[in-house]
């Protein structure tokens, strides 16, 4: 009997060691895996464009008087596959789209909100609206814009309809960016903004831009983006307020700075702050314009650059790194089409220069365009010897 009951305490006893091991080993291997999530390196890629202006030539060659609509569908068409490459894709709509006034190009621009639904379509995310032209159809007109952009879920930061947090952030893969801009010009239409509505439009103060970056860091945002409208139009040189005022975003806590409103390419430029990796580049050019060499006589409004960054971060860091920058300089082309009426397009310069795979697509004069604007943009986003 006794030796029956040894038997079954030996047996219990080895029963609840085992039973101790398998959970205390499990326990571990969780803690290990808990630990290994956290440290798993998330990454997403940003696409960003220049200056999205709609010039009448735009519409009136984009217009189909049957269906009474607007065909914007070759502008981006040759580009759309780096644009599904991005998680985000950003442009700076420099236009208003208002309803209730006359569609209008230069120097009051008013576009179809048409040309919304369309970039939202062919994969833009986000757009930028602080620039000299947000005011061109007047205080409804950021309104009117801002509503056409909620309508097309397109999201939207630089112009305001209440007074609330500036800037948005967006979550991709567990990275969250935050968006500001802003804008050195109004063209003298901040008058038109009543003083108790000032926050619609965002203005150049460094103290307010500081607020406006922690803020974003507050609502958890792990890399801020800002797209600055400024400098001097057709120079490819950075103003000596651009030179300053890049330095102050980036040492107040910008990653990155992508600016607009030169409508020409300006250099690109690497700095390191905090031993964090920064990128500047002062303007990004047109990226869909009717500006050309052949009436403006100025070299490089054809011209403009998508900017692809790749960005990282580990689920145990709350901020994101910068890992890597390419360049796609792209060109407007511009051709008739079998109904005698204008296509633009929006090209990748690589694909048409010496080389390239739709080199033999396009006529001798056209040839001659692209490889000089593709040697000239190269030249300029490089000169800082970035």
């Amino acid at each position: 009997m006794k030796k029956k009951v040894i038997v079954v305490i030996v047996f219990i006893m080895i029963t609840f060691t085992a039973i101790l091991y398998y959970i205390n080993n499990n326990y571990l291997n969780n803690i290990d895996s808990v630990e290994e999530d956290k440290d798993t390196k998330r990454e997403i890629t940003i696409v960003a464009t220049g200056d999205i202006i709609y010039h009448m030539p735009l519409y009136i060659n984009t217009y189909d008087r049957e269906s009474d609509s607007f065909d914007f569908s070759s502008f981006y068409k040759e580009m759309k596959d780096i644009i599904d490459s991005s998680d985000i894709m950003v442009g700076n709509y420099e236009t208003t789209s208002n309803e209730n006034r006359v569609y209008s190009g230069y120097p009051s621009f008013n576009t179809p909100k048409d040309s919304i639904k369309y970039l939202k379509d062919i994969g833009f995310d986000i757009l930028s609206t602080a620039n000299n032209h947000c005011l061109d159809t007047g205080v409804d007109g950021i309104i009117s814009t801002i509503d056409a952009m909620d309508e097309y879920n397109i999201k939207h930061f630089g112009t305001y309809k209440e007074d609330i947090n500036r800037g948005v952030i967006l979550e991709e893969n567990n990275i969250k960016v935050g968006f500001l801009s802003y804008s050195e010009y109004f063209n003298g239409l901040e008058k038109l903004v009543p003083e108790d509505k000032s926050f619609m439009i965002s203005k150049f103060n460094l103290e307010n831009i500081k607020n406006d970056i922690n803020n974003l860091k507050i609502q958890g945002a792990n890399f801020i983006v800002i797209y600055p409208h400024w400098g001097v139009e057709y120079s490819s040189i950075p103003s000596e307020f651009q030179v300053f005022m890049n330095k102050e975003l980036l040492k107040a806590g910008a990653d990155v700075v992508l600016g607009s409103h030169p409508h020409v390419l300006q250099p690109v430029e690497y700095s390191e702050i905090d031993a964090k990796k920064k990128f500047s580049i002062y303007s990004m050019g047109n990226s869909i314009s009717n500006q050309r060499m052949e009436w403006m006589n100025i070299e490089g409004t054809e011209t403009g650059v998508f900017v692809k960054l790749k960005i990282s971060k580990k689920d145990s860091e709350n901020t994101a790194s910068l890992e890597d920058v390419e360049l796609i300089p792209t060109y407007v082309n511009r051709y008739k089409n079998e109904n005698n009426k204008f296509v633009y397009e929006v090209v990748s310069l690589k694909d048409y220069i010496e080389g390239g795979i739709k080199r033999d697509s396009i006529d001798e004069y056209t040839k001659k365009k692209v490889d000089r604007n593709y040697e000239n943009a190269m030249n300029i986003l490089y000169s800082l010897g970035g």
